[in-house]
């Protein structure tokens, strides 16, 4: 029993390590990997899931990776958490944005009036959608970072390949791999003292 238990949380283990290498999409302009996050997600959960995938949410720096973003995620018609956020106490509506990488926010592609603060609550970004006809699509609007007014999925980007596990998921097969040989050893003790 206690052998198949072990048998179970190992394949368990390494199967939720290898769901990091899931549909990437490779930017040969950036020579990063992209991907979407799981929908319904505030973009402080977006963030957090784009961080244990391996990157942060997208950083976009030209006219051309964001055009490329829209291209292969948001064709679909729903906004999208983008990494720009805006640092509390920032001159509102337009000081203080940055992006979640650390990158130096270089390019920004806001919608008309955006970003606009409505209701003092916008401090982070989206990407917009091809479901909206009054706005062209590819534009960013700001929004609010609550479960009760925004639930977006996010657009991961990841600086490393994807086939190659990062530091986490490294300590993850380890961990496996350390518990295996444990309970390796737990059910092969005692036969060998019966001998």
């Amino acid at each position: 029993m206690v052998r198949k238990n072990l048998m179970f949380l190992s394949a368990v283990v390494l199967t939720s390590s290898a769901s990091a290498y899931g549909d990437w999409t490779y930017n040969p302009s950036t020579g990063h990997w992209y991907q979407l996050t799981g929908p319904g997600l505030t973009w402080t959960q977006a963030e957090q899931a784009a961080v244990v995938l391996g990157g942060h949410l997208v950083t976009i720096n030209d006219n051309a990776e964001n055009d490329w973003v829209f291209a292969q995620f948001g064709t679909g018609g729903a906004q999208l958490w983008i990494g720009l956020y805006q640092v509390p106490g920032s001159p509102e509506p337009a000081g203080g944005w940055v992006w979640g990488s650390g990158e130096p926010v270089m390019y920004t592609n806001w919608r008309l009036g955006e970003p606009n603060n409505d209701g003092g609550i916008e401090n982070v970004a989206t990407m917009l959608g091809a479901s909206d006809p009054t706005t062209p699509p590819a534009k960013w609007n700001d929004g609010v970072d609550s479960p009760s007014a925004s639930l977006f999925p996010g657009i991961v980007e990841r600086e490393v390949d994807p086939a190659v596990p990062t530091v986490s998921e490294w300590g993850l097969v380890v961990m496996t791999l350390l518990t295996l040989v444990a309970g390796t050893i737990i059910l092969v003790r005692p036969r060998l003292a019966r001998v």
